[in-house]
């Protein structure tokens, strides 16, 4: 979707010199991508209760992080329906000064849809590091170190305690 918006549409923009050119090749470009994008939504799906289902026990902080990224897909692809089933036909089938209107629609659609991933993938960051504090390997420990630190030399390891 980045690609698409940052890359694909301005370089097709500068290469084609009328509209309707490029209008075609977007059209050309997007055909049959509805259905590879709404399985791969599936699996998204699939792989999210699969988490659920062998994680176990989990803390409120886990589980509200899953809720707001199950809802932040949820709105997803909610909005990858509107596009692809009422806003792309529109677009098609639009007289040629309405198509700058339905471009805009479509990098606003772009934008949110890229930013409900970014926000996703920040709750997935929040949610991991929520549970590996939570770790026994990765708590904090009180340290058995003396007052002052000493360096202890076995073979090649250096311990700096």
């Amino acid at each position: 979707m980045f690609y698409s918006l940052a890359v694909l549409h301005p370089r097709a923009r500068a290469f084609f010199a009328a509209q309707a050119q490029f209008e075609a090749f977007i059209t050309f470009i997007a055909s049959g991508a509805r259905w590879k994008v709404l399985f791969g939504c599936s699996v998204i799906a699939v792989t999210g209760l699969l988490l659920i289902w062998f994680h176990g026990s989990s803390s409120p902080i886990w589980q509200a992080c899953l809720i707001a990224k199950a809802v932040l897909f949820a709105v997803a692809v909610s909005i990858f329906v509107y596009a692809s089933w009422f806003a792309w036909p529109a677009r098609v089938l639009a007289a040629p000064n309405e198509i700058p209107a339905f471009q805009r629609r479509f990098q606003l659609i772009a934008v949110s849809l890229i930013t409900l991933v970014a926000l996703c993938f920040l709750l997935s960051i929040l949610a991991h590091h929520e549970i590996a504090s939570a770790l026994p390997w990765t708590s904090k420990r009180v340290s058995t170190c003396p007052s002052q630190p000493e360096t202890f030399k076995s073979g090649s390891i250096i311990l700096t305690c």
